[in-house]
């Protein structure tokens, strides 16, 4: 282990013992109960970065183990990724990390707002400079605007299916947009977005082929 690998992983050791310990948005009267949930180890070379945990994830600390990662699984296994080695392959983090809680009247989880996430947003500037992954996956349109440059001037449709090249500290690193793979997610059910994630889990997929990501 090289002396920079080892200092980035004893300061994010550090960093998550911090975050595991986060209350901020409960504080602030945003969620009832601050239980943040992330997984991984410096030294992982590809990141999830989706929008915040789920129901299932705040009940057992483990990020995608409700019916949206098991469809998660499945789109990864597509790209090449096996379901097997799912959990232990990838950084999980998201824009928040607490689960927000249900939409009133709804199935769905509610969208974390903006002030959420701007209190949340230093603990993922933190990740993403001590694990510097060279690949990263966004889940859903607001983790999408947080990293790909301009985003917010575009649609979903015109986000997935396409490579980002992004610019970081560490170098250009490939940004893939995917939807959220919520089942209650209306974007799905229209042909052509459907058609749009099986060209973004293609790419994914020569990704890992061409490059060992």
């Amino acid at each position: 282990m090289s002396v920079d690998h080892e200092t980035s992983a004893t300061a994010l050791i550090e960093l998550q013992r911090e975050l595991s310990g986060c209350t901020r948005c409960a504080e602030a009267g945003f969620i009832r109960e601050a239980r943040p949930v992330f997984r991984g180890r410096a030294g992982h070379r590809r990141m999830i970065v989706g929008q915040a945990p789920g129901a299932r994830g705040h009940r057992n600390g483990v990020p995608w183990s409700g019916t949206s990662g098991d469809v998660l699984r499945a789109w990864f296994a597509r790209s090449g990724y096996p379901p097997e080695e799912f959990l232990e392959s990838w950084y999980f983090t998201s824009l928040t990390k607490c689960f927000p809680g249900k939409v009133a009247g709804s199935k769905g989880d509610r969208a974390p707002s903006a002030a959420e996430r701007k209190l949340c947003a230093p603990w993922l500037t933190g990740e993403l400079a001590l694990v510097r992954p060279e690949l990263i996956v966004t889940l859903g349109r607001l983790a999408a605007e947080a990293l790909v440059p301009g985003a917010r001037r575009l649609g979903l449709g015109e986000l997935v299916g396409t490579v980002w090249s992004v610019d970081v500290s560490w170098g250009e690193i490939p940004v893939v947009p995917l939807p959220h793979p919520s089942g209650v997610s209306r974007w799905l059910n229209d042909p052509v977005n459907r058609a749009l994630v099986d060209g973004g889990l293609d790419k994914l997929g020569a990704l890992r082929e061409s490059k060992g990501l």
